[in-house]
């Protein structure tokens, strides 16, 4: 298109297609300036769109609306675009005209609060629409005085797009709905509007106002959303009557302001501290809420709703409503809100359930049981857990971990065996150990080297203080007696019991299981190292911890003893970890440096500048970053020597650490790489610590409307 000709033939074209085409290209010759735009003026141009904006195909006047909205909001073509709200009958054009002002933000403002008083009725409701889509709060000034137009449509309008704008203005839009609510011998509808657009903001109003409004037929519905969302204890009940009187859709929009204050209960339990509700309303809530209501809706919220007021009989239909998944969460917050009153019926479901549902119920009855129901719920999960599958044990063993007493020694005792449940069992010894201190001690004190006892008494030496038998002596004795039992798990746990008796009499007996044919065994026996002292506080396995560093080749177990020494502190250690940092596997290199890092000795620095050296670039990054807050010259010149890395994330640390230390020093080590850097990557962080330091290389970036050339 070069000319007026070629404008006009184009976008009278019979085809939709060629018409919209004719837009898209007229559009992107408009925005781009280096573009030969059609020989035409720009009225002309506004004039075209405009027609484009008003076309038979919504294709057409949807291209349209993206042209102008990527235009700049040019005096005319704002003119332009108000004359489509004047009186007229293509309503396509009109709408399309509201959504491409509502993208022109203050401009828009401006124009129609200049346009507004001499439009009518239907182009004032236009005009609102427009202006509640720049969603700025300047937008109120402009719809404010339509509170009072003559035309209720008019008023209505303007209310809903308060509430729009008032996302953006909150405070002020809910004042000036607020006054408009309450205004004498307002139609009725146009109050319905103010409290709707109040209820999308979502603010609450105080009861005093809402209770009105609920004998009104027209507001009732949304007077019952703004009551429930009140958690006012006034409001409760005013829901129950309406919910006890309510029909067809009015038991839903009930029920759902009741589901909004139970929840503002469960915050608050003192907002239903009323009489008990009626007996109509009990019923209703039960028929809705039971299996045979296809409603699930409804089945939901009476759910929650009876839980909140506390009715019992909605416990074994909630208990029911578990297996349904599409109820789970409903079902939950139910019992949730019941409490302790909800234990007795999900113990009766769980006693007739398949393993899963069992399992399920045992796991939330825990949650909700307190002291009285507690030990009745205990008992039939200790009948449970006798002979039941691995997932009803374990939930059991979960239960008893928080509320079980001291006669459930023997049936947590009786699970540590087995594969499936160990973990489970020692958990809930442990913790039952902790509770009942004495009961336990004496198990621990009677139990022999061998059989269930002796796992039983290994986990009770992990939680309890020594000594545990006569003398901190007795329990190593003991002990290490147990680190030749048969099973893994009653070894593992041994050592965590030396580890956690500290004395440095265990030493020789954790060293002994650095040689355990089970990983998992030699960890804890590493752990148990790590924790062994002397009377005066030193660690006491610091010579076997060496030892297992320069001998073994088992390198997360080295690992792990690097972790253990660098707690110790013991100037000895720099001699062992230095060597590992340059030629070590990756992953003992990595923890000596961060070993080596928490070593106050100052002579840790040239160890990790050895590590820069290592031939793999994550031990290489490891290095870098514990030398970070390092104040060495050195330190600064090995960052500079890493910009040459052949990786590239070493490159980019190197540059960040360069950044972050600052100085000339750094800045021209940043410079001298940046020119020969190729990684994009690699180049903005270089950029990126040349501004840090103050130098900026790159150019700031042009803004948006800037006059520089291109």
């Amino acid at each position: 298109m070069t000319g007026a000709p070629d404008l006009e033939a184009a976008f009278t074209a019979d085809d939709p297609e060629s018409r919209r085409r004719a837009v898209e290209v007229l559009g992107d010759a408009l925005r781009d300036p280096h573009s030969e735009a059609p020989a035409s003026s720009e009225g002309n141009q506004a004039r075209y769109l405009l027609r484009a904006l008003g076309d038979d195909d919504w294709r057409v006047r949807k291209q349209s609306v993206e042209v102008l909205r990527s235009l700049a909001p040019s005096s005319d073509l704002l003119a332009r675009l108000v004359l489509c709200f004047e009186p007229g009958d293509n309503v396509g054009l009109r709408n399309a005209a509201v959504e491409a002002l509502g993208a022109f933000g203050e401009a828009a403002v401006r124009v129609l609060s200049e346009k507004l008083p001499k439009l009518d009725a239907d182009g004032k409701k236009l005009a609102i629409e427009a202006l509640s889509r720049t969603l700025l709060p300047s937008a109120l000034e402009a719809i404010r005085p339509l509170l009072a137009d003559v035309d209720s449509n008019v008023r209505a309008a303007a209310i809903e797009a308060i509430a729009c704008v008032g996302a953006t203005a909150a405070a002020e839009a809910v004042d000036i709905l607020t006054g408009f609510l309450m205004r004498p011998g307002e139609e009725a509808f146009v109050r319905l509007a103010a409290l709707d657009a109040i209820n999308r903001l979502g603010a609450l109003l105080p009861w005093s106002t809402i209770e009105p409004l609920l004998h009104d037929p027209v507001l009732e519905r949304s007077a019952l959303t703004a009551a429930g969302r009140s958690a006012q204890p006034g409001a409760l009940p005013a829901l129950l009557a309406a919910f006890e009187r309510a029909r067809g859709g009015g038991v839903s929009a009930a029920l759902t302001a009741l589901v909004e204050y139970a929840r503002a209960f469960a915050q608050n339990p003192l907002l239903v501290r009323v009489e008990a509700p009626s007996l109509v309303v009990v019923e209703r809530l039960l028929e809705l809420a039971r299996s045979d209501n296809e409603d699930l809706g409804s089945r939901g919220a009476a759910l929650i709703v009876a839980g909140a007021l506390g009715l019992e009989p909605i416990a074994p239909i909630a208990a029911q409503a578990l297996s349904d998944v599409r109820l789970l969460a409903e079902a939950d917050e139910a019992l949730s809100l019941l409490g302790p009153r909800a234990v007795p019926a999900l113990l009766e479901r769980a006693a007739g359930a398949d393993p899963e549902t069992r399992a399920a119920c045992i796991e939330v009855v825990t949650g909700l049981s307190d002291a009285a129901s507690a030990p009745p719920m205990i008992a039939q999960i200790r009948a449970w857990i006798a002979d039941g599958p691995p997932q009803v044990v374990r939930a059991g063993l979960g239960a008893i971990t928080l509320l079980g007493d001291e006669s459930c020694f023997s049936t947590v005792s009786a699970w540590l065996g087995q594969d499936e449940t160990a973990s489970a069992a020692e958990t809930a010894l442990a913790a039952l150990s902790q509770r009942f201190p004495e009961p336990a001690r004496t198990l621990a004190r009677t139990a022999k080297a061998e059989g269930s006892e002796a796992h039983v008494a290994a986990v009770i030496h992990t939680v309890l203080a020594a000594p545990i038998r006569a003398t901190v002596a007795e329990d190593v004795g003991y002990l290490s007696l147990l680190l030749s039992n048969p099973a893994k798990a009653v070894r593992r746990a041994a050592l965590a019991g030396l580890g956690n008796a500290g004395s440095e009499l265990g030493v020789q007996a954790a060293a002994f299981a650095l040689t355990d044919e089970e990983p998992e065994v030699r960890y804890a026996a590493v752990l148990a190292l790590s924790r062994l002292r002397s009377a005066d506080g030193v660690l006491s396995g610091l010579s076997k911890l060496l030892e297992l560093v320069e001998r073994s080749n088992d390198e997360e177990l080295v690992a792990a003893a690097l972790e253990a020494l660098a707690e110790a502190g013991d100037e000895r250690v720099l001699t062992v970890l230095r060597p590992l940092v340059r030629n070590a596997p990756p992953m003992v290199a990595v923890a000596a440096i961060e070993a080596l890092a928490r070593l106050p000795d100052t002579r840790r620095v040239d160890a990790l500048i050895e590590g820069l050296s290592h031939g793999q670039s994550e031990v290489v990054k490891a290095s870098m970053l514990a030398l970070g807050d390092t104040v060495d010259p050195r330190v600064l010149a090995h960052f500079g020597a890493c910009l040459d890395h052949e990786a590239w994330d070493v490159r980019r640390l190197s540059a960040d650490m360069l950044g972050r230390a600052g100085g000339e020093s750094a800045s021209v080590l940043l410079r001298a790489r940046l020119s020969n850097e190729d990684n994009p990557l690699v180049q903005d962080a270089i950029n990126r610590a040349l501004e840090l330091g103050g130098l900026r290389h790159t150019p700031p970036p042009v803004r948006a409307g800037s006059l520089r050339p291109r």
